[in-house]
């Protein structure tokens, strides 16, 4: 009886602490399609690891106060590769410029909508509220590049209502699916 509880428990003991290391970052940040903030800073720890990276940032410049110190989380590496970030695009002393996200409960932690490194392009860190500005025809306007996997995601995290103005604009395909760059486009 004690035997049977041990090989029973003992994988629940394990799984725990990944389960509520995982967590949910429109919980923490808000929906995809809430406000976002610009801001500047520069790089000064890096942690690319799961369950989530981290970069520490120091601010230079934007809607946070300059010389303050906020970390920047996001995605698993995984998806993070699959955006198209490598850990070799981010290196200590970098500059970095963020439409992102706030914290809801005021802690100094930020969630990046889009990425830029130094001169580089501004790179989306979220095909969701992609999905959502190119359903609102906002998306050209911010000048943020298309992360590498939009074209073929499903769309449904997105809402009801942006999957609907989606297939209107004829961007989604017979299976459900993102078409990223729209039919037509020249790039």
């Amino acid at each position: 009886m004690f035997r049977s509880r041990v090989l029973v428990l003992a994988p629940l003991l394990v799984l725990a602490p990944l389960a509520q290391a995982h967590h949910n970052s429109q919980a923490e940040f808000g929906p995809f399609g809430s406000p976002t903030i610009f801001v500047e800073g520069r790089i000064v720890d890096i942690h690319w690891g799961n369950p989530h990276i981290s970069m520490d940032i120091e601010i230079t410049g934007g809607a946070i106060p300059a010389g303050e110190k906020w970390r920047l989380v996001s995605h698993p590496i995984r998806i993070m590769e699959e955006y198209g970030f490598l850990r070799s695009d981010f290196a200590v002393g970098d500059n970095v410029k963020l439409h992102t996200w706030t914290h809801v409960r005021n802690q100094p932690l930020i969630w990046p909508r889009a990425i830029q490194v130094n001169d580089g392009p501004m790179r989306s860190n979220l095909r969701f509220t992609d999905m959502i500005d190119i359903a609102n025809g906002t998306f050209e306007s911010l000048n943020i590049v298309a992360p590498l996997n939009l074209n073929g995601s499903p769309p449904q995290r997105a809402g009801p209502e942006t999957v609907a103005k989606l297939k209107e604009m004829g961007l989604i395909d017979a299976n459900g699916l993102m078409i990223w760059p729209p039919p037509g486009d020249a790039d």
